[in-house]
Order: structure tokens, then sequence, then C-alpha cells
């Protein structure tokens, strides 16, 4: 919101037939230069120069006999660079007042005087395309002759200077600190109007960059972008490239699109190029996001003629043929990405979405050139007869005692009584810099001067009851008084100006800049920190408190506003970063909290908040707000319940990184404070609140503040798109003001009309209860706070005795934001709302809380906190049904595709109905579709409207609706259609069927061959068979169509015994059975019925009839299919039958296939048939979990059976593995044995762990030649070992022995394998100590006698001195020991 003052320029150049030509506004200096010209004859100028109150500066003025051409500032001083059309240069110094001149160079009107950026060089140019480069002094003086002249073939245009990427180390503030070889930089680009671009080097030479389509209109260099910009007369723009070196390359060349020529050409925001050319709108092309589009003045018959762009502010101002000024500001998207590269902000249809109009104005005469004071932000205007300067002031708006003032034009205000609803329209004579209102009083200052108006509550009457003359910058109303902010302190004045006191500080204290009433109270802060509290409540103001913010606190913050509340006991102080401090990283805007009675003072920002700890003065909570310590930080109370703190913690998220540029105090309840949340970097101001940012929006932030200064949240709204911000609260409203409608000069006309004024929402809590009494609304807000600490018992003893059902209905609402569900409950009985009660008991089965408190939130109408509690709960199920209930049919559909595809068809039916019933046809047809219904319900919605349902089956081409409309048709006896639309559907059988029915059989009989449709096959089948009684085609109808049944019976009819056959061949045992049935009664044809008996399974009755006509050859056929479903008769009948025909082996297999084992292994006896490992495993049984005891047994036996039977006839193999699977594994090993594969036997052995295998298997390894197979040795051992058959393993060690003595004479082996016989025999002897004595002592003895012969042996081998003489006694007793071991 805002509002835009207009000075018109008095000066000498609107006198007479004088009218202003050119403006221009100095870069660092509050001074704007016109020139103006003498419309009459037009050879005289004259250059004036104004302050930027437009207040005319004396003896600065420039006359000539000759109109201005050009002018311009220099970058830094105070010196005017002046072109004229005789070629004269006229440069000025305003703080010397000198003036020089030059006129030895340019003989033709000048076009252009560009400075170079330290104000050392001047570049000047001509219509005769002379050019030249002049040195200037510091005190502006410009020598003799120029350093470089030029002469070009064309008259030159255009020059901008390019400001290299190393230049940029010139921008300081200091004239002597500059390097003289950087100063007389002078690089600049410039037209001719043969359409050729130059390049001006640092040396003085220039160079060709470039041809242009046509002569130059508009040369546009980007202030920081590396662009160049060119548009001719034929409106042909080109965009050049531009290196550090000045080379330029084409980057794009586009048409101009414009009714008429083009009046103006400038870089706006970021790389966006405006244009104007005779339309009502204002074009721009974004080259970054590479999109173009227009702002729209809407002024009727108005076009654009010029505008101009303030880069500090993002302010578009365009002024217009009638005399409009029309102003935007931009507001960029949340994110920097282009489009189409993974944006994922907020969508606009168009970039124009983002300018906000903020202001119109309407001026005298068409507008000719617009012009901004970058640094001031005030804007230029020339009228064409005159000048004017504009400023733009955010509208002032105030609220007080249930009474609003709003600023809607410089000089007016509008006044709303919100207890009658009654508008005052107040002029005034002075603009309103400033306003406050009271509940019969309004006051307006200008700084200059400030009013007091008076105005009813009930009838349309307002008058001046004072006005004074006084510089306040702030003033408040208290009773009859009026406060006062002065130089000298706070003023408290009659309101005819009267001075009654004086509050007033020493020197130290600073300038009071704000301050506030609340109540009785009067807080103000100075300049320099201080912020003092007075108590009006008596006669003379007398000071409540006082505290320096700053005392220990940062240097670098300054008071903006400050806010009290109504009993003094707390204020909040907004203050902002001092446009001094050089820090760029710590915040620009932070909120003060100072509670008076414990003079504590803490920082409350959003993003510093804590639940789990307390902050201190030594401790910060970022790096953010270090800057700003040794303030503590404000922080939530501790030892918040679980739930409180969940809801905090959201509530706390919302808010996000936003700080506070805004707060109100509740005119009640002094706890109650209201904040403004904003991404902005503005305190003072929040058009800029949208910028270098993704947090675009402001939201409104509700906070209780308890004790200790601690605060707890209750509640964070976003603001109202149409609202600009907070003005003041008053339970149970929040006051916003509405954003004034700028499309058109703002002007009040009628007190009664619609315009922008305080719109005051309810709070949450207090919904339905705005008529509620003054009690009920204090125990509302005691609920509220203690609720939101968590304190139910105080909350619930704060409303004990309210009996309105709104009051309980508003506590369960704010139950929901604190998710205390049995809390809601006790409400909802206090209400009767047995609906919404029964629903919070039903919802107990639904495991997550946030879903139970999202349906009582639907009962209380509360939609968009259920939608949250859904969403946070993760019932995707829930929320696609509360989307549809509420209505919201897109969001319904998103959640469904993205999360609940379970529900997603069932989405687009219930869509479906809800436009039907909307008679939403199309929608409905497309949801009907996609949820996959619409074969039916889409002919049932159409039914009363034919030529709709109609195009409908046209346009879908779906085959199913095209069926049914055939079918429709058909029943209306629109045949020829039917038929169009079966064949559409495909549908042959409907086709054949209504074919038929007209007789034509020939185009049915097509329509089956091509198709290969069965049914439509036997739909002519039957009707062939019925109607034509064409047999024959009939059954290859039904053939084709795989209909068996109706073409045998036929055939059987009809005496058809071949195509018989064929088809009961095809056909089902059933129809085989009966064709083999009609068969069987002829003799000629019985073996036809043998054949499908066969075919069909009958395997009793085929057989019977093969003995019966002794078809001996099908017999063998038929047995080899037999099965054991087959009678048993049967069966030894044809096996009796085979055998006597000596097919032995064939039997015995039709006896194995038949399961009849026994009588097959006899047969294998009685005839030899050799049993292969197939016919064995036929044979045998499977083993089951189930099997009785009986049948266990006779597998057993049919197992040993086998195993014999397979043993006798040589299959040893096969015999030892029937053994093993009876169970009897010494039998099998025998079996194995008699094979003689030892490798077998020894694994077999291993395997079956049983004592007289192991045994069998080592006698059978005895018999082998052990002697030279260690391993088969070592086995034997083994097995016997395992086996225990110690004697066994004890004669095998003597056998050992005696090979050891006779064979190899190692009688010290031989004694080894003795003494191991003899441990084997003495383990045995406890078994059978009688027989066993007998062997140990004869191999005691042995052993003995095999120790002496080997000690003989070594005493013969030594040949001892001792023994020498006793050879002949040694013989003898070897000669005794080899005769007992013989023995």
């Amino acid at each position: 919101m805002a509002v835009i003052f207009d000075r018109r320029l008095h000066s000498p150049s609107n006198k007479g037939d004088r009218s202003p030509h050119l403006l221009e506004w100095h870069s660092s200096q509050p001074l704007l230069a016109v020139a103006s010209k003498d419309e009459a004859k037009d050879s005289h100028g004259a250059v004036h120069i104004h302050t930027e109150h437009g207040d005319l500066v004396k003896d600065a003025q420039i006359q000539r006999p000759t109109p201005v051409e050009c002018l311009t500032w220099h970058p830094e001083r105070p010196i005017l660079a002046v072109g004229w059309r005789s070629g004269e240069i006229t440069i000025f110094s305003l703080s010397e007042h000198d003036l020089f001149q030059q006129s030895n160079v340019h003989k033709k009107p000048l076009v252009f005087l560009v400075w170079n950026t330290t104000g050392r060089r001047l570049i000047s140019g001509d219509k005769g395309g002379v050019m030249a480069v002049w040195s200037v002094n510091e005190e502006g003086q410009p020598h003799p002759t120029p350093l470089h002249h030029y002469r070009m073939r064309a008259p030159l245009t255009h020059c901008v200077l390019h400001v290299q990427r190393s230049e940029s180390v010139l921008e300081t503030y200091s004239w002597q600190g500059r390097n003289s070889s950087t100063a007389d930089l002078f690089n600049a680009f410039f037209c001719t109007s043969n359409g050729v671009l130059h390049y001006l080097q640092e040396g003085g030479e220039h160079v060709e960059r470039g041809k242009l389509e046509g002569k130059p209109l508009f040369l546009c260099l980007h202030p920081t972008w590396p662009t160049l910009a060119v548009v001719t007369n034929e409106m042909m723009l080109t965009q050049y490239s531009i290196n550090s070196l000045g080379e330029t390359s084409v980057l794009m060349n586009a048409k101009l699109s414009g009714r008429q020529k083009l009046t103006c050409l400038d870089w706006t925001y970021e790389k966006v190029l405006g244009s104007c050319a005779g339309e009502e709108v204002v074009r721009l092309w974004d080259f970054d996001r590479g999109e173009n589009y227009t702002l729209g003045i809407s002024t009727g018959s108005e076009i654009v003629t010029c505008f101009s762009y303030n880069s500090n502010t993002s302010t578009l101002a365009a002024g217009t043929s009638g005399g409009g000024v029309v102003m935007w500001s931009w507001n960029p998207p949340p994110t920097t990405k282009k489009r189409g590269s993974g944006d994922t902000g907020t969508h606009h249809d168009s970039l124009s979405d983002y300018w906000e109009l903020t202001a119109t104005t309407k001026l005298p005469g068409p507008l000719v050139q617009l012009k901004w004071d970058s640094n001031k932000g005030v804007l230029g205007a020339n009228c064409g007869k005159e000048m004017r300067i504009l400023t733009m002031q955010t509208t002032k708006v105030h609220y007080g005692q249930e009474v609003s003032a709003v600023q809607v034009a410089p000089a007016q205000l509008l006044v709303e009584c919100h207890n009658t609803g009654l508008l005052h329209s107040i002029s005034t004579d002075i603009p309103i810099r400033g306003a406050w209102v009271t509940k019969e009083h309004v006051a307006v200052w200008s700084g200059k001067k400030l009013m007091v108006f008076s105005f009813s509550q009930d009838k349309q009457q307002t008058r001046v009851v004072g006005s004074f003359a006084t510089k306040t910058t702030a003033a408040a109303i208290h009773d009859m008084s009026v406060l006062t902010a002065e130089k000298n302190g706070i003023q408290i004045r009659t309101f005819q100006g009267t001075v009654k006191q004086v509050l007033s500080g020493g020197e130290h204290e600073g300038r009071f800049i704000a301050l506030t009433v609340s109540g009785h109270f009067l807080a103000a802060g100075t300049d320099r920190g201080l912020v003092k509290i007075w108590d009006l409540s008596r006669r003379e103001a007398r000071i409540h408190e006082g505290r320096n913010l700053f005392e220990n606190g940062p240097e670098d913050l300054e008071i903006v506003s400050v806010e009290v509340n109504s009993t003094g006991s707390h204020v909040s102080i907004l203050c902002q970063q001092a446009s001094s401090s050089s820090s760029s990283s710590s915040p620009t805007q932070v909120l003060l909290l100072w509670e008076v009675e414990t003079d504590n003072v803490k920082i409350f920002i959003p993003s510093a908040l804590s639940l789990s700890v307390q902050p201190s003065s030594s401790t910060s909570s970022s790096t953010s707000t270090s800057k700003i310590s040794p303030l503590s930080l404000v922080a939530l109370p501790p030892e918040l319940p679980e739930s409180v703190a969940q809801e905090q913690e959201r509530l706390c998220r919302a808010i996000g990184k936003r700080t506070f540029c805004d707060g109100h105090w509740d005119s009640e309840d002094s706890r109650l404070l209201v904040l403004t949340a904003s991404a902005s970097t503005d305190v003072s101001s929040m058009k800029h609140k949208r910028r270098s940012t993704g947090e675009t929006n402001t939201i409104i932030v509700v906070v209780f503040v308890a004790p200790d200064l601690n605060v707890v949240i209750s509640d964070v709204i976003p603001l109202d798109p149409g609202h600009s911000g907070v003005v003041g609260v008053s339970i149970p409203y929040i006051c916003c003001t509405k954003k004034i409608p700028t499309a058109a000069p703002t002007s009040v006309t009628s007190p009664q009309r619609e315009l922008a004024t305080v719109a005051r929402p309810s709070m949450k809590d207090y919904v339905g209860l705005e008529t509620s009494e003054t009690t009920t609304l204090k125990a509302m807000a005691d609920f509220s706070f203690h609720s939101a600490l968590g304190n139910m018992d105080e909350a619930f003893r704060a409303i004990k005795l309210i009996k309105s059902e709104k009051v309980w209905e508003s506590m369960a609402r704010m139950c929901v934001r604190t998710q205390q569900l049995d809390v809601a409950a006790v409400c909802l009985g206090n209400m009767g709302n047995a609906m919404a009660a029964k629903a919070v008991r039903e919802s107990k089965s639904i495991p997550q809380p946030e879903a139970r408190l999202a349906i009582l939130a639907v009962h209380l109408n509360m939609l968009n906190e259920a939608e949250r509690l859904y969403k946070k709960s993760g019932r995707h199920d829930l929320l696609n049904k509360f989307y549809q209930a509420s209505g919201q049919w897109e969001k319904a559909i998103e959640e469904a595709e993205h999360s609940d595809r379970m529900h997603l068809k069932t989405t687009y039916f219930n869509y479906a109905r809800h436009a039907e019933a909307e008679e939403e046809t199309k929608v409905a047809i497309n949801c009907y579709t996609k949820s996959g219904t619409h074969h039916m319900q889409v002919p049932r919605m159409l039914f009363d409207s034919p030529q709709e349902l109609e195009d409908y089956v046209i346009r879908s081409h779906d085959t199913e609706v095209c069926k049914w409309w055939a079918g429709y048709l058909e029943s209306l006896g629109e045949c020829d259609q039917a038929l169009q639309f079966y064949e559409v559907a495909k549908d042959f059988p409907s086709l054949v069927r209504v074919l038929c029915s007209y007789g034509n059989f020939e185009k049915a009989a097509e329509i089956v061959e091509e198709s290969g449709s069965r049914a439509a096959a036997y739909q002519l089948a039957s009707r062939l068979r019925t109607e034509k009684e064409d047999v024959e085609r009939a059954i290859h109808f039904y053939t084709k169509a795989q209909c068996y049944s109706p073409a045998i019976q036929l055939a059987k009819e009809h005496g058809l015994d071949n195509e018989l056959m064929k088809l009961a061949l095809l056909s089902s045992q059933e129809d085989m059975i009966e064709a083999a049935k009609h068969y069987e009664q002829s003799p000629d044809t019985q073996d036809k019925a043998i054949i499908l008996y066969h075919k069909a399974g009958e395997m009793s009755r085929a057989l019977e009839l093969c003995f019966q006509l002794k078809q001996y050859d099908v017999l063998y056929q038929i047995a080899d299919d037999l099965t054991e479903s087959t009678s048993p008769v049967m069966i030894a009948r044809v096996a009796e039958f085979l055998s006597g025909s000596g097919h032995y082996e064939r039997a015995v297999l039709l006896l194995i296939k038949t399961k009849q084992i026994e009588e097959a292994l006899d047969m294998c006896t009685t005839h030899n048939i050799l049993i292969t490992e197939d016919m064995a495993e036929n044979m045998t049984l499977q083993k089951t979990g189930h099997e009785s005891a009986e049948e266990a047994e006779r597998r057993v036996k049919l197992l040993e059976k086998l195993g014999d039977c397979c043993a006798e006839q040589g299959s040893y193999h096969l015999a030892t593995k029937k053994h093993t699977q009876a169970g009897n594994k010494t039998r099998a090993m025998k079996a194995l044995l008699k094979s003689g594969d030892t490798e077998k036997i020894v694994f077999f052995a291993g395997v079956s762990r049983q004592r007289d295998v192991y045994v069998m298997a080592a006698n059978y390894l005895q018999s082998l030649d052990w002697r030279k197979d260690p391993d088969i040795m070592k086995n034997i051992i083994s097995f016997y070992t395992k086996g225990r058959a110690l004697e066994s393993l004890a004669s095998f060690y003597d056998t050992c022995a005696q090979v050891e003595i006779d064979e190899y004479q190692d009688y010290e082996k031989a004694q080894g394998a003795l003494n191991e016989a003899l441990k084997c025999l003495n383990k045995a002897k406890s078994k059978n100590p009688t027989g066993i004595e007998a062997r140990v002592k004869f191999l005691t003895e042995r052993l003995q006698l095999v120790k002496r012969f080997a000690d003989a042996r070594k005493l013969v081998r030594t040949r001892s001195v001792r023994f020498r003489g006793t050879n002949a006694i040694v013989s003898q007793i070897i000669h005794s020991i080899l005769f007992r071991l013989s023995v």
C-alpha cells in the first residue's frame, strides 16, 4: 500500500512559452537539472538546478540563445555538462559557480555527452559525425583542445561508457586517491546513423564491432551484465555479448512488436529489458528465463509514453499519454531457477505476476520523460508544460478503540467506526505523513503541521478541532491531549497546540523518534537506544520506567518502533541495523522484549527458539545471533507437556527463518502479542519483503508472553493476500489493512464507497464468539493462555462457569491444535455434539493419533487443520476421503495418483458422480473413463440425450460402448446403423445374427471366415441347420466353432459316418462314447467303435470288443494304454492273453503298469524275464507317511522278493538296492559280495554301520591280495574293529605275523603283529574265556619263540667275543626254535 506525493517545480522554465525539455538527476547528490526551451521560437534554451524537494537552487542557471540537446552530471561532483544545438559545450560547477564553455570543435547539434567513471574525461559527439574526448580538471574546466578528435562518415547517434571489470577498483570516494593511469580510461561504444557499432579503446583508437539493420534508436549497456542491446528504426533488437576487451559477439536478433515507433528502452530488474512503443503496455523481455511478457496500465485509451526503473527499490514507473503514472514493485519468484530446470517453487502463468501494482497517480498533460533519483527514491516527471517531483510513501494506518484511520490519498483519510460501521472521509490541506485515531478524534501531521479532527460514531459529521505548526516526527492522542515527539522532547499539548507539559531528557539520551500510547501508558524511544515509559493516568505524566537497551548490547542497532501493553508491564521494541554498520551477516532487524518489573530485556528471534535449553546471557543459539549478544534470547517455557511441545515445534517450523517486522499488543489482554513475520530485509518498509529470499510469504504470529519473558506460540496465520499488514489487536479480532485498489488514481468521492480500510478477521480461538460478553472473552483468553502452556487445570477453572456452546466449541478447536483429545471429549460433551463425540469414540481403533485428531477437526469444520493432520499421520486413504468429502476433487485425484493408488479408480468414479450431479458432463465422462466404468455409466448418464450419446459413441471408439449402442439401435429397428456399429465394435456374432435374420447367409459366411470368430460360426451353423437345412455347411461351421456335439448329432441323423468319425475324434469323451455306441450297432463299423472307446478311455469296453472281434493287433495297442483304473479282471485276461501268445515281457509290463506287482514278479520268475532298473523302480511301492502296518509289511516283502529275483538273475547291484530299501542290509551285503565290486562293498559297509556287515566286508577283503594293497589291509582292520570281531582280528594279525616270517623273515614286524593279536584276544576274553584261553597260551608261546629267535639272530650277527666259542651251541638253539615254530 502506497500513496504518491507530487510537487510542481516553480522555476523560470515554466514561464511564458518555455516548457521543460530534459531532466537529469545527479548519481550521488540530491540535485536535479532541468532543461527548457522556448516552444514558440525554438531558439532559446535554459538549464535550472533544483533540490530533491523541488526547490530552485539560487544562482544555478545557464541560458543560451539555442536549445539544449543533452546534459549530464559529473559522476561525483556537482558539475553539470550541457550540450547545445549550436555545438557549444558548457560545464557548470555548482560548488564554485564557475561556467566553462567550449565551442571550437563541434559546429552541429550535440547528440551526447558522456563522462568516464572518474569525471576526468568527457566524450562529446554531434550530428555532423564529429566526436571528441576532453580532459577535465577537478573544477570542471576542460582543456582548450581535445585529447582525441574523430570525424566519422555518418552522423553520430548514441554513446555509452563501457566499464571494464578491472576498472571496478576505481569506485572509491577519494579524488586524490585515484591512480592517474586508470582515472583516464574512457572505453565506450558509440553508433552512427548508418548502423555501424564502434568501440572506443583506451589509447584513443576506435574499431568497428558490428553492423546493424537500420538506424540505431536506442543503445543500452547493462550496468552489471556484459550485454549490449541495440534497437534500430526497423524495430530490430540485437543483443551483443561483450568481453573485457570490448569485443562483441551477437547473441540474438529479434523483431520487436509494436504499433508505433519505439519511444523508450532501458534495462529493468536483473536481465530484463523494457520497452514501450505506442501501446497500452510496457513490454518486458527476460533474457535469463527466455520469456517475454507485458505490464498493462488499464487506463482506457491511454498509451505508455515513457518509463523508468529504480534498481535500489526494484520499482518500475510508467507514464501515459493522459498524464497517468503507474508504479510496479518487482517481487522475484521464490526460487532463482529458470523455467524447466527443476523449478519447484510456486508456479505462475506469467512472470508479470511478480510485478505488484503498488501506486498510481494523475498528472496534468502527457508524460514526456520519467527519471528516478535512485538514492532518495524520488521520481522526476516531465509533463510537457511543467515538471513534477513525485515521492512514494507507505500508506499511513492506525487502529485504536474500535476505530481505524486509513490514508487513501496524499491528503485524505478514511475513518471507519467498526462498532457502528460508519465511514468518514476526511480531507486535509497538508500532506499526511502520519495519523493517530481514538474513539472520537483523529490527528494527522506532515512534519510541519499537525491537525486534529473530531468525528461522530453514529452520524456523518466531522470537523477540525485544532491545528498548529510542529516539526514532529511522531504523535499520539490521549484523552484530550496530543503528544508530539519534537526536537526538545515529548510535548503534551492541547488540540489547539498549547503546551501543557514537556517530557524531556538530557542531550545524552538522544532525540525521540518513536512513541506509542496504550491504556494509560506512554512509551517512547530515542535514536540512542533509550526507551522510557510514562504513566498518564494522573493530571501530569510521571515517569514509570526507563532503560537504555544498548547500554550492554550492540551499538549497531537503532529503534524503529516501540509498543507497550495495556498495563505497562511489557514493551516490544523493533530495531534494525544502523545504516553505518558494515556487517552484512548479522540480522538486519530484531525484536526486543522488555519486562519492566524485572528490568529484563531479551531478543525475540524465531529461529532461535528452543524447547529444551533455556538461553542464557553467555549463550547464543546460532552464529546469526552472536553479534547481538550479550542480550539473552527469548525462549519457550521449560517442561511443557509432550503434546504441547510437539505443537510448539510445529509452529516454530512454520515460522522458519523469517524475522519479525511489526508487533502489536492487545488493547485489553496484556499477555497477548501479535507479530508480523516476513523474509523482509528492511524493517522500516514492507515493500521489499519478497526480495532475495525463498520465503516470500508474510505470516501473523500470535504469542503469549509468560513470566521471565518466556513466550508460547498460540497460532501462526498466513497473511491474507488481500491484506498488507497488521495494524492492531483487539480480542477477538486481529485488525489488518486491506490493499488499496491501484488500478486508477486514488480518490474518494463518497465515504460509503468500498475502499481500502481495515479488515478484522477473528482469531481462531474466538470464531463464533465475536458478539460474546466481555467476561466470556476474558475467560476464553485465560483458557487460551493456560492451555497454550499445557496447564489444563487452570484452563478449565477459567471457564468452568461458562455455559455457552460456542465457547466450548472454540475450546474444542483449541484442543485440536494442542493435540489434547481427552480434553476435546469433555468439550464435545458440553457442546452436546453427539455426532462428533461418536466419531471420536469410534476413531479409537485408528492407531495414528493425528488421524483421530483430524476426524475431530472435520466435525469442528477445521478443514485446513484436518488436512494438515491427515498428512502428518501418513493416512493417505483418509486424506483422500477427506478431500472428496470437502469437494477438493483435484487434490483428491492428485493424492490418489501419488500416494493412494489403491483407491485411484474409486476416486475417479466418485468424482464422476459428483460432476454428473453438478451437470459437468465432460468432466464426468472423463472421470468415468479413467475409473473404467464408462461402458455402463456414460450411456446411463446420456440416455436422455440421444444426440449427445451418439456423439460420445462416435468419439469414443470404445468397443463395449459401440456394441451397446448397436444393440440399442437394433432394438429400435435401425438395423443398418446397428450393423455399422457392430462392425466398429467387432461384434461378429451379432453381425452374423443380424445378417442371417435378413437371409444374407453368404455375407455372414464371409464374416465368419475372415474373422475366425467361433461364436459367429455357431450362430451361422445354427441358422443354417434350422432355416436352410444345409447339413454339410452347418456341420462345417459347427466344426469351425468347435461345437462338435450338435455336429455329431446332425451326422448321426443323416448317416454321415465318415464325418461322424472325424467329429467324434475331435470332440469330448461323452461324444466319443455316443458315437462308439452308434458304430457298435453296425457290424461293419465295430472296429471304429473300438477306436472311439479306446480314445474315450473306456478300456474295458474296447478290450471286450477286441476279444469278441479278435482284433488282436488293436488289442496290443490298447494294452499299452491300460491303467490301474481298468478292471482287474480285464487286466488279468489281457495279461493271460499276452502270456499265452508268448509276449511275456509285454504282459509283465502291463502288470507292472496296472500295479499288479506280485503277478509281475511271479511271471518274471516263471518265464525268466530279465528285470531292468526301470522295471524294478516301477515295481517298487512308494513309502508314504500314513501307510498302515499291513501296507508296510507288504511293501517290504515285495522288495525282498524283488531283490531275491534280481540276485538270481545276476543283477547284484539292483538286488542290493532293493534289499537296502527293504531295510535288510545283511542280505544287501550278501548280494553285493557276489558282485565282487570291492569299491562299492567298502562304501556300503561304511554307510551301513552294522556289525555283521562290517565282518562280512572284512572277510571278503581277506580273500583279496591284501598283502600288496595297504588300503585293503587298513579296511580289514577297521571293519573287524568296528564290527567288534576281535577273534577274527586276532587271527588276521596272526596271519600277518606268519606272512612276515615266511615271506619277509621280518621277525620284528611279526613280533608286533603277534602283540596286536594278543591284545585283541585279551579284550575278547571277557565274552568267551574258556575258548580263547588256549589260543592266548599258544600265541604267547609263539611270541616268546619269535622273540628268542630274533635275539639269537642278533647275537650271531654281532659276533661278540663272548660268544665266539659257543657258535655251535647257538646254532643248536636256532634249529630247535625253527622246528617248534614250524610245528
